[in-house]
């Protein structure tokens, strides 16, 4: 199998996938591979065996150039220093300025002598001062971009309540729209804490299997439904999707694990203000109180004027 390895220009940055092909680099090593128009030293952060039974059938992937030297490795050293110092520098200068922005992470490009800085805000700054101190600080050209908290999480990295990486940062190259529908079709708890990332956002990963749960939800009866077996009668209280079954409460509002493939009725019922039943009793209350309200109507004959 090819081996692909993950590597990172920073401390703080998102890797990228190379194909390593015959070389001879250790996790933790340092490498040079090709990166937007250029070349640049990263280190080694993982390495794992791809599926490809040939390195060919990889070639999706840019390759590791080669490993770096010892300059190469001292120069990047050198940078992550002054990355350091610059985001400390920043931070100092945006507290004097009392500006509410965050700073999250920092680019130096030596060979511009420019310096980008990324933040994260609730509203527009009005940074201008602060550029000015910036550059006078660190005798650099700076740029400041503002970022969502979304793309801070991806560039930042991290794991996410799964345990793994975070989705963003390993796998996504854009960002795809997530709403609470997907979380609804899925029928998890429409709780804040099950359903936001690091980020604060809508996770990432509620859209993976959003579509295969929609096709397998749609001959799974709807919580509400009123469902009848060869021995049982009650309304659909819960659901399991992925292993096809139903809870269902009797009329003793005692509740029974039901398979779909035993269901024989379906009845969906949704009371006079359009909610859905939840109780047996409910279902005959609602019953009996429209027979009533049959039996309190007069027939024609009465009503009609002589």
């Amino acid at each position: 199998m090819a081996r692909i390895a993950a590597v990172k220009f920073g401390e703080e940055q998102m890797p990228r996938l190379y194909l390593l092909g015959d070389l001879e680099i250790p996790r933790g090593g340092f490498c040079i591979v090709p990166r937007d128009e250029g070349e640049a030293t990263g280190f080694i952060a993982s390495m794992q065996a791809h599926p490809c039974p040939t390195a060919e059938e990889c070639r999706h992937f840019p390759r590791v150039i080669r490993a770096a030297t010892e300059d190469e490795i001292a120069k990047w050293k050198r940078l992550r220093v002054r990355e350091r110092e610059a985001i400390a520098v920043c931070k100092q200068k945006v507290a004097e300025h009392g500006l509410p922005m965050k700073i999250s992470t920092v680019d130096i490009d030596e060979a511009h002598n420019k310096v980008v800085f990324h933040f994260t805000a609730d509203k527009r700054v009005d940074f201008r001062a602060l550029v000015r101190d910036l550059a006078s600080a660190l005798r650099a050209r700076i740029e400041l971009w503002q970022i969502g908290v979304r793309d801070e999480a991806k560039i930042l990295d991290g794991y996410g309540v799964c345990g793994a990486r975070l989705c963003c940062a390993g796998y996504f190259r854009e960002f795809k729209p997530i709403s609470i529908r997907m979380a609804k079709n899925q029928d998890i708890a429409l709780a804040p804490s099950k359903l936001s990332g690091v980020c604060g956002r809508l996770m990432c990963c509620l859209a993976y299997e959003e579509a295969a749960y929609v096709e397998m939800a749609q001959g799974i009866p709807p919580v509400g439904a009123l469902v009848r077996t060869a021995t049982l009668e009650g309304i659909v209280v819960d659901r399991n999707i992925l292993r096809a079954t139903v809870q269902v409460m009797d009329r003793e509002e005692k509740t029974h694990s039901v398979a779909v493939s035993d269901i024989r009725d379906v009845i969906e019922m949704k009371d006079r203000r359009g909610r859905k039943i939840k109780r047996l009793q409910d279902l005959e209350a609602e019953a009996a109180a429209e027979e009533a309200a049959v039996a309190d109507v007069p027939p024609d004959d009465e009503t009609s004027s002589h």
